[in-house]
């Protein structure tokens, strides 16, 4: 019996957001190894918070310009009217998320910091149901506020001496969110009619054009100097859980909803936190532990039916 054109696409689009939604469950795993990365860097080596992202930034727009300069040189063409959306991802999506991050952990603290940035996904939602035309179902919207309840038992944030909140610490934890709402919204646009990886490349090489003058006027670009077990670390971070990461997180862009994507990258504390407790010993209060099921619980409301697993299968 035939199949019909209309099946066969179908099949195709649950095959693609079977595909979309193990890509991100992938990259989810692999950047929330960044965290103890970075903390290895700023404690041990001494890096400076700005230092970091640049560098971290620049050594992954330069290992993709080179690798997509030698063998897919022809990915790197992009039509001037979207260079804007390139310029966007890498400015907003890469460099100023990079800074508002670092200034709302110094601000707000960790627990504080970690919960504003994940009000992405309702930022995301939002946005998506109004000019991109997704649909904001039941199961998006219990994973919304499932996801809200679980970071604020993840990130301890029941603790007064989590709470460190004054007007301009909110405003740019607040920046954060938005900031990587912005790299999701326009990576899903931009993702759908280029590769990911040369998305990626001019993400990153924006982001690092961006943050190349205040790198300049802060001094000492090459802050590691001659230790050269932090230049590893440094570059294991940036080719590997970053690289590797965002380039499947942006993969991930092209094949299921940005609102989706972002719903699901909520669980990188998750693992962060089960990889501090495997790595250091770091024990779990009970509310963590909660939390952390509950945004699990949230994400596998998202998955994909049993029958298109099978098909994709």
């Amino acid at each position: 019996m035939a199949t019909s054109p209309q099946a066969t696409a179908q099949t195709k689009s649950q095959t693609a957001s079977v595909r979309g939604y193990i890509l991100v469950l992938i990259a989810t795993l692999l950047m929330s190894t960044t965290g103890i990365l970075i903390k290895y860097l700023l404690v041990d080596f001494a890096m400076l918070p700005l230092n970091l992202a640049f560098l971290r930034v620049l050594i992954v727009a330069s290992a993709l310009g080179i690798a997509l300069f030698f063998v897919k040189r022809a990915a790197l063409r992009v039509q001037r009217r979207h260079l804007i959306y390139f310029i966007i991802m890498g400015v907003v999506g890469v460099g100023l998320h990079q800074l508002a991050w670092v200034s709302s952990v110094s601000l707000n603290g960790a627990a504080v910091a970690t919960v504003l940035v994940y009000i992405n996904p309702t930022i995301v939602a939002l946005i998506s149901v109004r000019f991109l035309g997704e649909k904001l179902d039941r199961n998006k919207i219990l994973a919304l506020v499932l996801t809200l309840i679980g970071m604020v038992l993840v990130a301890e944030m029941y603790i007064p001496e989590n709470l460190r909140l004054n007007g301009l610490g909110i405003l740019v934890g607040l920046g954060t969110g938005v900031t990587w709402a912005t790299y999701a919204i326009v990576g899903q646009f931009i993702s759908r009619r280029y590769s990911p990886w040369a998305s990626l490349f001019y993400a990153f090489l924006f982001g690092a054009l961006f943050l190349l003058p205040l790198q300049l006027l802060a001094g000492n670009i090459l802050g590691l100097g001659a230790q050269w077990n932090g230049w590893a670390i440094l570059f294991f971070l940036a080719l590997g859980p970053t690289l590797v990461g965002f380039g499947l997180y942006t993969m991930g862009l092209a094949q299921i909803p940005a609102s989706v994507v972002t719903l699901i990258a909520t669980l990188e504390p998750v693992f962060s936190i089960v990889l501090a407790f495997f790595l250091f010993n770091e024990v779990l209060d009970t509310p963590q532990i909660i939390g952390a099921g509950l945004i699990l619980f949230a994400v596998m409301l998202l998955r994909p039916k049993p029958e298109t697993i099978i098909e994709d299968l």
